[in-house]
């Protein structure tokens, strides 16, 4: 068995989680969005804080934060971040066939050395993550309300891009294309790298590399072309540069500009991408595959895990944020498992991987789960895989 490379670049960033925030409210209500870009809050999207601060005429710190929080402190202070919460839980799960490197950047304050503390009880490979003198760390102010849509919970995104609006893909050492499986992830939040994700794809792809994507609510693009179909990069050439997209519901009808996910899946496929997977809270996946690595897999559906409803209608709860990220960590480890071991690609495989990893998220706060030992996530995931094939198999007879 050989190890698996895997290096990701994209957003890394400190998240605040402030629970219970009740989206109903009229605190709430006073900076929701009236207009798609405007800068108001959305349950379940993300906006910037300047933007809001615009939107409001608020301090968002001083001001409207506490407001909404009812003053109170976060509930717990984590790694965030789509593409940094998605290799965490890839190496967590793949922890015996794979390295993990992450690319990208932190400003030189006192949030980025508090980030770089959580992030060493990782094992990922810090070597390439930069530090832009003289700028702020990326921030997030998670916003969640367990008790929004029916119990499933939902959260509101508050972004402080800082030093992301800095970091270019010509400061990506040449070391990224070098790895077995290049991650793109929730690039929308470094607007750079963003911008020129079609050539780093490309180059990607001509060093033979298998490239995965997985998205982030775009605000900026939301912002400047409000309605409109969100770019993926220069254009959409991105797209057959692609062997799988992750993406949530919402997500895929904005880049697709579709009104319905087979639309969109069928225009990820024209586009050239070789595979989809789609994730939508709490219901069920979609899939759609046609490539050499992946096989043919006619558009279909993958139910979310039994077992993670049931516990957590018997109360044990943390809050849903990072779910859609370890999803994308559970198919990316399941993938490297897969290489290392030198099997077939199975997505369907992978997919219940990614469904376990995204259920288990909603038992702890934080998008980061940090292990006390090696091993101790992956066997918490063992433990909701199995219960996944016995459901399927269940449904099966």
């Amino acid at each position: 068995m050989s190890q698996v490379r895997i290096a990701g670049v994209g957003c890394c960033l400190l998240d605040r989680i402030y629970d219970y925030v009740d989206f109903h409210s009229a605190s709430f209500q006073k900076f929701l969005s009236k207009k798609a870009g405007d800068g108001g809050l959305e349950p379940g999207k993300l906006t910037f804080e300047e933007e809001l601060e615009k939107f409001a005429g608020f301090s968002f710190p001083s001001d409207i934060l506490p407001s909404l929080t009812e003053g109170r402190e976060p509930q717990k202070e984590n790694i965030g971040g789509p593409c940094i919460v998605a290799l965490i839980n890839a190496a967590q799960l793949a922890y015996k066939e794979c390295a993990v490197s992450f690319y990208g950047c932190r400003g030189d304050d006192g949030v980025g050395e508090e980030l770089v503390k959580k992030l060493r009880q990782t094992n990922l490979d810090l070597s390439h993550y930069r530090i832009q003198k003289g700028c702020e760390t990326a921030s997030t102010s998670v916003l969640s309300d367990p008790n929004y849509d029916n119990g499933h919970g939902e959260r509101t995104f508050v972004n402080t891009i800082g030093a992301s609006w800095h970091y270019l893909p010509e400061e990506v050492d040449e070391s990224f294309y070098e790895n077995d499986i290049c991650v793109f992830g929730g690039t929308a939040l470094v607007p750079h790298i963003h911008d020129g994700l079609c050539a780093m794809l490309k180059k990607a792809k001509a060093k033979g590399r298998i490239t995965v994507v997985n998205t982030v609510y775009d605000f900026l693009s939301e912002k400047n072309r409000p309605g409109e179909r969100w770019p993926l990069g220069e254009n959409d050439g991105s797209y057959q540069h692609i062997d799988l997209l992750l993406v949530d519901h919402e997500e895929a009808l904005r880049l697709s500009g579709c009104k319905d996910i087979p639309s969109a899946i069928a225009f990820f496929r024209d586009k050239g991408t070789g595979a989809v997977l789609v994730t939508n809270g709490a219901h069920n996946v979609h899939l759609w595959a046609d490539s050499p690595l992946f096989g043919k897999i006619e558009k279909q559906t993958m139910p979310v895990s039994e077992a993670v409803g049931k516990t957590l209608k018997q109360g044990k709860k943390g809050d849903s944020t990072g779910c859609g990220d370890n999803f994308a960590g559970g198919v990316i480890g399941s993938l490297a498992r897969q290489m290392a071991n030198g099997n077939c690609f199975n997505l369907k495989e992978a997919c219940r991987w990614g469904i376990v990893s995204g259920g288990f998220a909603c038992f702890y706060y934080g998008g980061t789960y940090l292990e006390e030992k090696e091993g101790e996530k992956f066997a918490c995931l063992q433990e909701l895989y199995d219960q996944y094939l016995k459901q399927e198999q269940e449904a099966a007879c």
